[in-house]
């Protein structure tokens, strides 16, 4: 008879030229014929030219994607994930007889375990859960193997640890590391034999941007710690990732969760999960399919440093140039030339009068910069009203790199920032304002730089102890403001903390605009700190300095800055203010908002997909947090609704960077209530909606056509996702899935800001949608491979977000 593996000699199918994985074992092995070889006529094809490699890597295995079998392959090393492939298996096949002589040793070995050696399970088994269970299935009486069991209980449950002390427990080889402290808990709860083999099965606990870990040992509590012990143990199981991503020139940096391009990655995931899962056939084509295919990347370019211009650090406008300019910087960044209540939010010096030249005809080009450095001030606010005055159209008379040619000149009278030596206190606000530039030109990383060599120079010079006139404390607490607003920014670690800090507020003072706006933002900033250091995680305090740990908390601290604002820093009773500087303020009160609940929102927006997809139902419609999360979407709308008003009050200047910040993460708010809507409704049409959001895309347009990358990019991104958006909602009752697709018929609109008419682009893709929004979405088993992903989801403790967000 043939041996049940020998294909024959006519095997000429493409497995026949495959190596044998499978070793034959059988008794008549040496007597069959040894096989022929293979047909030296068919086509071999070499390794490089092969369609697909032999194995793929773990994560291109579950996305069904091609994998180029590199180690990291490409998808993962675009992704910043760790390329893991699956061990080698040696199959090996043999013939039933000896199968059974297997399972006949295996019953004999099993039953003198059973009578002679009970100390031995014990010994393997130190959980008494686990221990009890095999006890039952084996037969054990309890009189069998206590003596064995209690002999080896206390050694099998101590693990010693790095710190020297000891806990009690045993440590799994490899558990899922979930983003929420609530599943932790939940799996700890369950018994041992329930979620080891079900959850290490899952290849996707292999995948670190799923927010999972590789390995990760959970200790059970000893029945005699104290609760203290207990809340440490659950606080160390929340873990805040944050992404190391790429920017478009391949350039790493690590942004923390409160930075909107990782949560922009977080969408990423969530969306490449999602959509295959909600729509058969549907797979990202060519609307949105830059947003999805950037996973673990930014779009922006902030990496890129500005290059040194070639000019004379030395050259000054006329005086009626700088007056003019000067004047202009005042609108744009400061008080408003004593026009605004507030006094502005920003104090960066005295931009009032025009600088004198000094007479350098006949001077060295070293004397000529030591002459002029106390001028590097004026250099960097020239560069800082150069950019902000260019404007769409462009006109083609001024020089686009005009504002980078001063600040070369700001740069080359300041010299080098690491020579402390020739730094004092007054040039802090050169590099304070520098900061401010960097960031107007989107280059955040050496904003981050530059602040933070600033807020050294002032610690170096005691400023944060108090040692400043009024001024110079305006200036350090001004600084203070930019150091917040970049780490929330970037979601890093702020660079002095709140308790280091001795410097009294801003105060009113002779001759210097009011000072309650800076003193607001100073108090905002400060809840800004907190929220990014504590309810993130960034940087934790100690339990016991620690103000709040709930959400509520968090909340109730913004409200209570609202609340005690002075009236010249408080709104109309139409949520608007003639003040642009307030109208910035209260924009950064409802980011903060926003930034709060946005943990939640997501969790809520993936928790509803998840039960729609697994059991066609959706248990959030009375949910207690979704007040919050109106409050969030009416945060979001009342931003684009301040944006609306700086523009009008402060025409023809445009809006700054921070306010572009918070118009874009107001327009991914309302995307994403898009997806929630049946759980969300809002207030207002969806009509006034589609018009938020083609004012932020405009305002990013205007941005991209003055030559800003930043704006380009962000303008992409929010058109690919506003078609994703229109993708993915899913009816909970299929008989309702003839939902309006077919949206309001294409209309122009004019916009009064940008005077221009446009067609609103919303309504166009509705025609592209039409035909895939009403394919039936896949119902998701347990044999299904995201099953245990989409249940993470589902059970998220809702309760957990009374500790940290994250």
């Amino acid at each position: 008879m043939k041996h049940p593996d020998d294909s024959g000699p006519t095997a000429t199918g493409p497995q026949s030229a495959r190596p044998r994985a499978s070793l034959s074992v059988s008794a008549s092995t040496s007597h069959n014929p040894r096989r022929l070889p293979v047909n030296p006529r068919r086509h071999k094809v070499a390794p490089e030219h092969r369609k697909r490699v032999a194995t793929a890597c773990n994560a291109c295995n579950v996305r069904r994607v091609r994998c180029s079998g590199e180690h990291p392959c490409r998808q993962c090393q675009s992704s910043s994930r760790d390329c893991i492939y699956p061990l080698p298996v040696e199959k090996v096949s043999i013939t039933r007889s000896e199968l059974e002589d297997l399972k006949h040793k295996v019953e004999l070995y099993e039953r003198v375990l059973r009578d002679t050696v009970p100390a031995a399970v014990s010994n393997a088994v130190p959980d008494s859960a686990s221990r009890q269970e095999l006890s039952d299935l084996l037969g054990w009486t309890a009189s069998n193997h206590e003596i064995g069991s209690s002999a080896v209980s206390l050694a099998a449950q101590t693990t010693p640890t790095i710190d020297a002390t000891t806990h009690i427990g045993r440590v799994p080889p490899e558990l899922p590391q979930l983003q929420y402290p609530s599943i932790h808990r939940q799996f700890q709860q369950q018994p041992p034999h329930l979620h080891l083999q079900p959850q290490l099965s899952d290849a996707r606990i292999q995948e670190p941007s799923y927010g999972l870990s590789r390995t990760h040992s959970i200790q059970l509590s000893h029945p005699g710690a104290t609760p203290q012990n207990r809340q440490d143990d659950e606080e160390n199981l929340v873990s805040t990732e944050g992404r190391l991503l790429h920017d478009p020139d391949g350039y790493a940096r690590f942004l923390g969760e409160t930075s909107g391009a990782t949560f922009l990655d977080y969408l990423k995931e969530f969306m490449t999960t999602v959509l295959p899962l909600a729509y058969q056939n549907l797979r990202p084509g060519s609307d949105g399919s830059a947003f999805l295919s950037s996973l673990g990347r930014y779009q922006t370019y902030d990496s890129r440093p500005l290059h040194d211009r070639d000019v004379d650090p030395t050259w000054f406008p006329i005086p009626s140039e700088m007056d003019s300019m000067l004047s202009e910087l005042r609108y744009f960044i400061q008080d408003g030339n004593c026009q605004w209540p507030s006094g502005g939010i920003y104090w960066w010096g005295d931009l009032s009068s025009t600088p004198t030249i000094p007479s350098m005809e006949r001077d060295s080009v070293n004397l000529r910069l030591a002459k002029c450095r106390h001028l590097a001030f004026y250099q960097t606010a020239f560069a800082v009203v150069s950019q902000a005055m260019i404007m769409p159209p462009q006109d083609i008379s001024i020089d686009p790199h005009l504002s980078e040619n001063y600040f070369s000149r700001a740069r080359m009278l300041l010299g080098n920032p690491l020579d402390i030596t020739r730094f004092t206190p007054n040039e802090v606000s050169v590099l304070t304002l520098m900061g401010f530039y960097l960031i107007e030109m989107n280059r955040r990383d050496a904003a981050y730089i530059c602040v933070s060599n600033a807020m050294h120079i002032s610690i170096m010079h005691g400023a944060h102890r108090g040692w400043l006139d009024e001024s110079g404390k305006r200036v350090f607490w001004t600084l203070y403001v930019l150091d917040r607003y970049l780490s929330c920014l970037m979601g890093r670690p702020p660079t002095i903390m709140d308790d280091a800090i001795r410097l009294p507020l801003p105060c009113d003072a002779p001759s210097m605009p009011p000072a309650e706006g800076l003193k607001a933002h100073v108090e905002l900033s400060r809840i800004s700190c907190h929220i990014v250091c504590n309810t993130y995680r960034i940087s934790p305090s100690e339990d016991a300095v620690r103000p709040v740990r709930s959400l509520e908390g968090e909340i109730s601290m913004l409200d209570g800055w609202c609340l005690k604002l002075p009236p010249t820093v408080q709104l109309a009773s139409n949520g608007l203010s003639d003040d642009p500087a307030t109208c910035l303020l209260h924009m950064h009160y409802n980011q903060l908002i926003i930034l709060t609940v946005r943990p939640v929102f997501f969790a809520l927006v993936k928790k509803s997909f998840a039960e729609k997809l697994v059991s066609r139902q959706c248990s959030l419609s009375s949910h207690p947090q979704l007040p919050l999360l109106k409050r969030c979407i009416s945060s979001a709308e009342h931003n684009i609704q301040l944006a609306r008003q700086i523009l009008l009050v402060n025409h023809p200047r445009k809006l700054l960077q921070a306010g572009l910040h918070f118009i874009f993460n107001a327009a991914i708010v309302l995307m994403l209530q898009q997806l929630v809507e049946d759980l969300c409704p809002s207030s207002r049409s969806e009509k006034v909606r589609s018009l938020d959001l083609d004012f932020v895309i405009g305002r990013f347009e205007d941005e991209s056509r003055v030559g800003s990358n930043y704006g380009r990019d962000c303008a992409t991104v929010l058109r690919d996702l506003r078609v994703l958006v229109q993708r993915l909602p899913i009816p909970v009752d299929m008989s309702t899935a003839t939902r309006s697709v077919n949206m309001t018929q294409t209309t122009t609109t004019y916009d009064p800001i940008a005077n221009r008419s446009h067609v609103d682009m919303g309504q166009q893709w509705s025609d592209k949608l039409t035909s895939e929004a009403l394919q039936q979405p896949i119902l998701v088993d347990q044999g299904h491979i995201l099953y245990n992903e989409l249940v993470s989801w589902i059970d998220v403790d809702w309760q957990s977000n009374n500790g940290y967000l994250i």
